[in-house]
């Protein structure tokens, strides 16, 4: 009675020990801890017989280095599928502004100085530039040029109005001096002496620079014929004063105390389709890189430019009540009479989803960034605050392609697996079953099968295919391809498995018993044999995983936009992205390689689990 009741002890103690640690994180506790599950068994459940599959399992983690490699793995492959769904890449959308931006999530982080002491700012492609309330400049963000960081010296004067293009900016004085700095290519940067004390406003564009002198009239420099008076809208009397000025990365638009807008750039064809029936009304507008918006003197918004899109369409809470319009990349920013804020427009970079915000006095929106500051001076922001991974020589983000171009190479290496597996089995079990002259037969045509070279008949299919089928189906094919030119070794390892295993008491048995071939392979030998079969496949999808990036690599597989781990090294193979964009192959190399030593490292313990004698032991 008293050992029944030790072992009635000893039994709640260990299902007490199971419960308070779970699977998971014995597997963890065998990882950093180095304690084995093994070591923590009482001595009844050591006596206990278990089955094969349960103590393949319990070996198969007992290896630091398998479950580092499961873990690496199941993380690849679950950012592989999850992030693609929730956050879509648009294969088609590039970015100008943002070209081989490197990693960074400061975009919008104002200096904590700036807070309830701002008097404007401006955006620039990943970075901002502000003026406080006693004139002094700050600048912020991913800069896109080093030379963005030399800010003029506090000697200039009080700096009273700022504006950011893509790689420059300007900063206009009370005194009417116009200092600007960031990039020199092109002459950007080089402000005419003849304008000089006479500046009121400025907006500086991708290229050139508008100005908005004493006299009404506007002025500019940069990259661009110099728009001069001569230049001045047609539409502008020569009694009308400009009373305002903007322009997006490839235009510029003015307007006059008349209520008339006009654009002066040279490639004015863009947004010259102003409706008629607002000119003489307009008192704001602004621009994106395809739209125009104007606030009209009744407080409502028209639009127009290049075609229907989503910053085309007007919200309807925004009729009757904007104060002030501000334009991005592609998205329009309104402020409203009860000092509430609205975005629309492309949504890409989440910049029109815009905070529960009230009281706010001042707005500013360029490229995806939108800032507004409210009546207490605080900043609020939001939009486009970085790349986590980069963007790359289109501005696209490194971080949404890694994981599409995982899910693309995950799928596309299984694909070769999964027809190798099939035929592999298949021709193995025949020729190891029934030998004779079937295993003759089979054996001869895989040695014929193996003497073909996959690599050169991979390049030829995919130049003699070209563009006749889709990219993906290519792939696909040339992964069927693939499989079915590697099954020979495969073949030869169920072959070898089958014909050891069909002499076995077990199968005699069978035999002895009436029991039909078919049924002996299906249920009595390959499932004894399955285990080192799974083993050869783990290992083979890494093999093919690399050779589909190969492929990539050089051009005959997956080819741009669709992204996979190949085609995103093939676009940093020259000597300036390797020292200067590391972002861009870092990124793409570490997944792979994650990937295929993960695989590799679940085959080894799949393998040292199922056969104890491939590490030493008896």
């Amino acid at each position: 009675m008293s050992e029944n009741n030790s072992n009635k002890d000893i039994n709640k103690e260990n299902n007490t020990r199971k419960k308070r640690e779970p699977f998971i994180v014995s597997i963890f506790k065998t990882l950093f801890t180095g304690r084995r599950a093994g070591d923590e068994l009482s001595i009844m459940e050591e006596e206990q017989v278990q089955s094969p599959s349960k103590t393949i399992v319990k070996n198969f983690f007992k290896r630091k280095l398998t479950i580092i490699g499961l873990i690496g793995l199941l993380s690849v492959v679950g950012a592989s599928l999850l992030v693609p769904v929730f956050i879509p890449i648009d294969l088609g959308f590039t970015d100008a502004t943002m070209q081989n931006v490197r990693p960074s999530r400061n975009m919008m982080s104002v200096p904590s100085s700036m807070q309830g002491n701002t008097a404007m700012i401006s955006s620039g492609s990943g970075w901002g530039v502000g003026v406080n309330q006693q004139g002094g400049l700050h600048i912020w963000g991913t800069l896109q040029t080093n030379d963005l960081r030399f800010l003029p010296p506090r000697e200039i004067g009080n700096v009273v109005q700022v504006s950011a293009g893509v790689d420059h900016a300007v900063a206009v004085t009370e005194d009417g001096y116009i200092h600007a700095w960031g990039n020199r290519h092109l002459g950007i940067t080089d402000v005419p002496d003849d304008i000089q004390g006479r500046v009121v406003w400025a907006e500086a564009s991708q290229q050139f620079t508008v100005v908005l002198l004493d006299n009404g009239r506007v002025d500019a420099f940069g990259n661009s014929a110099r728009m001069g008076a001569n230049v001045l809208p047609a539409l502008v009397s020569p009694l009308a004063t400009i009373v305002a000025i903007e322009t997006n990365t490839i235009t510029a638009g003015v307007l006059s105390d008349e209520g008339i807008l006009q654009i002066i750039s040279p490639r004015q064809a863009v947004f010259s389709d102003i409706p008629d029936d607002i000119q003489g009304r307009i008192v704001d507008f602004a621009l994106t890189d395809r739209n125009g918006a104007a606030i009209l003197d009744d407080g409502t918004v028209r639009t127009w430019g290049l075609s229907i899109e989503d910053a085309f369409v007007v919200p309807d809470s925004v009729q009757g009540r904007a104060v002030s319009v501000q334009g991005g990349g592609s998205h329009f920013t309104v402020l409203l009479d009860n000092g509430t804020v609205v975005s629309w427009g492309s949504n890409y970079y989440g910049q029109i989803n815009v905070p529960n915000l009230s009281n706010i006095v001042y707005i500013s929106t360029d490229f995806g960034h939108n800032y507004a500051i409210d009546a207490n001076g605080n900043i609020h922001t939001w939009g486009m605050s970085g790349f986590l991974f980069g963007s790359d020589q289109f501005g696209r983000d490194i971080f949404m392609r890694l994981w599409a171009a995982g899910r693309m190479s995950l799928t596309f290496g299984t694909v070769a697996v999964i027809v190798m597996g099939i035929v592999g089995i298949l021709l193995g079990g025949l020729a190891g079953f029934y030998g004779k002259g079937v295993d003759m037969f089979i054996m001869r045509f895989a040695e014929v099968v193996s003497s073909l070279p996959f690599l050169p008949i991979a390049i030829i299919l995919s130049w003699t295919i070209g563009n006749a089928v889709d990219q993906t189906m290519r792939m696909l094919f040339l992964m069927v391809i693939l499989g079915l030119l590697t099954w020979p070794g495969l073949m030869r390892l169920t072959r070898g498995q089958i014909l050891q295993a069909r002499e076995a008491e077990y199968v005699t048995a069978a035999r002895s018993l009436g029991v039909r071939e078919r049924k002996i392979v299906s249920r009595h030998i390959l499932p004894n044999v399955l285990s080192v079969i799974i083993v050869s496949l783990t290992l083979s999808l890494a093999g093919s995983m690399l050779t589909e990036s190969g492929l990539s690599f050089v051009g005959f597989g997956i080819m741009e936009p669709t992204p996979s781990w190949g085609n995103m090294l093939t676009g940093s193979n020259s000597s300036t992205v390797l020292r200067d964009q590391w972002w861009r192959w870092i990124f793409p190399a570490a997944a792979l390689v994650t990937t295929t030593l993960s695989i590799n490292l679940i085959g080894d313990g799949l393998r040292e689990a199922i056969d104890p004698r491939s590490r030493g032991r008896a």
